[in-house]
């Protein structure tokens, strides 16, 4: 991305609500395509956009009162960061109900707020950018299957397999054994296709959290499904397109399905994309 420039945060909001002239919206159109962050910023947008309208319904389209006009002329530009036809009538909001009140709306906007990605997604995907170009030593163990995944599974402590995904053009090229960040065993598997393209499965074993369903994270052009079916937590991590990686993500989680500890209901939904 050297030499482009950034996309601003108000350049943002506004090609969200659709306010950016034709020129502007197709520049910012051709910037979101080489910036994943930014993209993802632009989903986060529409999602908050999305969740005030469902929840205060056509009431952000109701004219603020004059007195309250004066009293956001005078805040000056602290609003500028909401979306912009929005910004008015949430500060009006904020205004009437009083601090104390504004945060309990705040609180209640998203009925699901956005759950950060646990500790081992990061760690995933750092391990992920620094082994996939390596090109003598790709691996710590090649693809012994029974022997790799008899010792990755004894050093993890749980039903760690190695998925077979040749049918879908994916070669399993070996795996290695590494640290976590709170310094449990992890293991990851590599897989290659005939283009050369790599792709990591990355386990370990998990009991601080529940189950979760299928989730996605985005972070330097480098995409990872992720999910957790206790005992394991798993991340599969790659410079895929979302839909191919949501169709590998599936397979893998057909052929794991049934191999590891039942899930817990209580603990989440079953992992789907």
């Amino acid at each position: 991305m050297s030499g482009q420039r950034r996309i601003s945060e108000a350049e943002l909001h506004a090609f969200v609500d659709g306010e950016l002239a034709p020129a502007e919206h197709a520049e910012v159109t051709d910037l979101l395509a080489a910036s994943p962050a930014d993209l993802a910023l632009v989903r986060e947008i529409r999602e908050i956009n999305e969740a005030i309208r469902a929840r205060y319904g056509g009431g952000v389209a109701e004219p603020v009162p004059a007195a309250v006009e004066r009293e956001l002329a005078r805040l000056g530009r602290g609003w500028l960061a909401w979306p912009r036809r929005l910004a008015r009538p949430a500060a009006a909001a904020v205004l009437l109900l009083g601090a104390a009140a504004a945060g309990y709306v705040a609180r209640g906007l998203l009925a699901e707020p956005r759950v950060p990605e646990p500790a081992f997604v990061a760690t995933a995907l750092g391990a992920h950018s620094v082994y996939v170009p390596e090109v003598r030593h790709p691996v710590e163990v090649r693809a012994d299957e029974a022997h790799l995944v008899r010792w990755l599974a004894k050093r993890v402590g749980g039903p760690v397999r190695a998925p077979a995904l040749a049918s879908s053009g994916w070669k399993l090229m070996g795996g290695r054994l590494l640290p976590d960040q709170d310094g449990h065993p992890a293991a990851q598997f590599m897989y290659e296709d005939a283009t050369g393209r790599r792709l990591t499965l990355y386990i370990r074993k998990e009991t601080g959290l529940g189950n979760t369903a299928f989730r996605f994270f985005e972070r330097d052009g480098f995409g990872a499904f992720y999910w957790i079916d206790r005992p394991l937590a798993y991340a599969l991590t790659g410079r895929l397109s979302r839909d191919e990686l949501t169709t590998l993500a599936n397979i893998v989680y057909g052929q794991l399905e049934g191999h590891g500890a039942a899930p817990d209901p209580a603990g989440g939904p079953t992992p789907k994309p």
